[in-house]
């Protein structure tokens, strides 16, 4: 970690654990308030509370990203300070697939409406990123291509509404 922080890079997190170790970097001076935390899965109620921690001491780039309708209620009841987020578009599985995954996010469709009912008009929230996950990695198939299509298009609609909305993270690991 310490080499690759070396190269001024930012950060994904994906547990209540994940923070703590934010913590102790942005403590040791290995991390600024600048840097991109991007806080992915499934969000427990320490996880919940590590990410207020983060927004509420002044972590300025801590995003997020929300993967049910219920977890921007829970942030936004824990925190005091405005904090950006993103939306994680729940892909559909691919035909075939061989083992089953849980697919957290927000379906294609419901997007628009989450944005609309649950951000627009929300004081503390701006929506900075969509979060696009495909279990199946990047691959030059028409399920990817399909998949990813529609995910722009979400975007492209977004975007139309919601002047915030700068980011597009392919994969957990290819921001555009």
């Amino acid at each position: 970690l310490d080499t690759a922080l070396s190269n001024d890079i930012h950060l994904e997190t994906s547990s209540a654990f994940d923070i703590d170790i934010i913590k102790k970097l942005k403590a040791e001076g290995k991390i600024k308030d600048e840097t991109y935390i991007i806080s992915n899965g499934f969000k427990r109620e320490k996880y919940i509370d590590n990410i207020a921690d983060l927004i509420n001491s002044g972590h300025k780039n801590c995003i997020p990203i929300i993967d049910n309708y219920e977890e921007l209620n829970l942030l936004t009841n824990v925190t005091d300070e405005k904090f950006k987020v993103g939306i994680r578009i729940a892909s559909e599985e691919e035909p075939k697939f061989e083992f089953y995954t849980s697919r957290l996010g927000i379906g294609y469709k419901n997007i628009l409406s989450f944005y609309k009912n649950q951000i627009q008009e929300n004081q503390q929230v701006s929506l900075k990123m969509l979060h696009f996950f495909i279990n199946t990695g990047i691959r030059d198939n028409a399920y990817y291509w399909n998949e990813l299509h529609k995910c722009l298009k979400v975007y492209i609609s977004l975007k139309k509404i919601c002047p915030s909305l700068d980011s597009l993270n392919i994969g957990g690991g290819f921001p555009i």
